[in-house]
């Protein structure tokens, strides 16, 4: 689980005031409602309502971006945002891990992002890109990252 406590090359930038946010958060343990009311509280970073938001469907524009920059450009994308939560709570001491795969319910190519926490001793996946977070059996598991970087290294090669 250490591994997964790692900040990396995009996720090592998180922003303070995003942290004191979800400190606000009062949790006495790390369980599900936890990660549903932080994914909440970042998910309203992205909201049009409240923020001017950028969207890409680039795989790498929305991979290969850090945190800082991801807010800076409230930039709404399943790997942007996903990154923005393994940052956020990786900084309080949650394992996350950075899934990368494909959601194919109106596109077999289309790539997809989303994380997995360790809870209660297993893996448990949330998607921020959906309304109650939670993966469908159109989510297709393709790789596990710690940080995207490694996925660009595996790319590269």
């Amino acid at each position: 689980m250490e591994k997964y406590l790692q900040l990396g090359l995009y996720t090592s930038d998180c922003p303070q005031w995003l942290l004191d946010k979800i400190k606000k958060i009062k949790k006495k343990k790390v369980d599900r409602s936890f990660i549903i009311e932080v994914l909440q509280a970042i998910k309203e970073e992205f909201d049009s309502k409240l923020h001017t938001i950028t969207t890409t469907h680039d795989f790498k524009t929305s991979r290969f971006i850090s945190v800082k920059e991801v807010l800076e450009k409230r930039q709404r994308s399943c790997g942007s945002m996903s990154t923005v939560v393994a940052s956020v709570l990786r900084n309080f001491g949650v394992s996350v891990k950075l899934i990368n795969g494909m959601f194919i319910k109106d596109n077999p190519n289309m790539r997809h992002a989303w994380i997995e926490v360790w809870l209660d001793n297993e893996w448990v996946p949330f998607d921020i890109t959906k309304k109650n977070f939670a993966l469908t059996p159109y989510h297709i598991r393709l790789g596990e990252y710690v940080d995207w970087e490694d996925l660009k290294k595996e790319q590269s090669t």
